[in-house]
């Protein structure tokens, strides 16, 4: 959302509302945005309250006014405080697969948002069709995939391995992520066993020790190495060192994989899994990479093998991925393509 905002306010006056984990509202200017962060106290399944969001809400009086889900909060303050505005759209990130009962007893309220809403943004055509409450909408969805800021990993120092004479200590797999549940860092860790490469994972989150403890119970822990988080810089050259991409995700809380397309663009093959979201549409099994059955260690390590043992086959992946980020997934197309929806639905 930031980058949309730093992109949108080239053109247009752009404000945002929020929240922060602090009781007291703030009211700050963040590069040259008025940014409200309304007090939170208290949470339910990870979703914030805030009692004065309604009211900061009602205060805006704007041409668009756009929201990001799932946000309850938000949507609740909406039907009762809406603000002034001539157009009202949502950009839907993803579902509430891990809280099941939270998500049937909001789903009322979500109904009765989606209704009033002029447009709704999904990132990935697969979100609709497998979405019950945006397939009965379908008529107002539109497809604006995510994107990011491309010198970011295309400027990156390049990589002048040629395949040649490889060794395994050369080859080396990348996961870049939260260590969290839906990832399937596990699932990737086992995979590993079956594999001669070093695995090199960046991120950080709450499952981190149980993964290096499944390292060292799988006797791999020399071949897998977690380095947290990391600068920029670091991160584009991490991807410009390896050998390929894998995002193992497990859930449909994986609804677009953004790390995808920072991997692609740094022309790099992807092997992702064939979750029913937009995960598999960014990465194209072989034509941008491999896509393997969720939670199978087996077919991971398959499709790990078989594109490190072909450098001719990881190479023209890896270019055509780079070639389909470069058309698709940048920053500039996706502030440009929400800009030109906004023009068009206030005509």
């Amino acid at each position: 959302m930031s980058d949309l905002v730093a992109g949108l306010k080239v053109d247009h006056n752009v404000s945002v509302l929020c929240t922060h984990s602090h009781p007291r509202t703030r009211h700050d200017d963040v590069n040259g945005v008025p940014v409200t962060a309304v007090g939170r106290i208290v949470e339910i399944q990870g979703r914030p309250l805030a009692a004065m969001f309604p009211w900061e809400l009602r205060r805006y009086n704007c041409d668009v006014a756009h929201y990001h889900l799932p946000f309850p909060l938000a949507m609740a303050s909406h039907l009762i405080s809406a603000p002034k505005s001539k157009l009202t759209v949502a950009t839907w990130h993803h579902d509430l697969i891990k809280h099941p009962r939270f998500k049937r007893f909001i789903e009322p309220l979500l109904e009765s948002f989606l209704d009033r809403l002029d447009m709704i943004i999904v990132t990935a055509p697969a979100l609709v069709e497998h979405t019950p409450v945006l397939y009965k909408r379908k008529h107002k969805c539109r497809v604006i995939p995510l994107g990011i800021a491309e010198e970011l990993f295309v400027h990156a120092q390049p990589d002048t391995t040629d395949g040649v004479n490889e060794t395994p200590e050369d080859l080396l797999i990348l996961y870049v992520g939260r260590l969290v549940y839906y990832k399937g860092c596990d699932v990737l860790i086992k995979a590993m066993k079956n594999v001669n490469a070093k695995l090199i994972m960046v991120g950080d989150g709450p499952l981190r020790g149980d993964l290096e403890r499944l390292a060292n119970d799988l006797q791999i822990a020399d071949r897998v190495q977690f380095l947290g988080r990391i600068s920029d810089e670091d991160l584009a050259n991490a991807y410009r060192r390896s050998s390929l991409f894998v995002l193992p995700s497990t859930l449909p809380t994986e609804c677009f994989g953004l790390v995808q397309v920072e991997a692609m663009l740094s022309g790099k093959p992807v092997i992702n899994t064939n979750l029913p979201t937009g995960v598999p549409w960014v990465s194209v099994h072989n034509e941008t990479g491999m896509t393997v059955p969720p939670n199978d260690p087996t077919a991971l390590a398959a499709a790990i093998n078989q594109l490190l043992n072909d450098s001719a086959l990881r190479h023209k992946l890896g270019r055509q991925a780079k070639e389909r980020a470069q058309s698709m997934f940048t920053l500039t197309r996706h502030v440009a393509a929400v800009a030109d929806l906004y023009n068009e639905l206030l005509g």
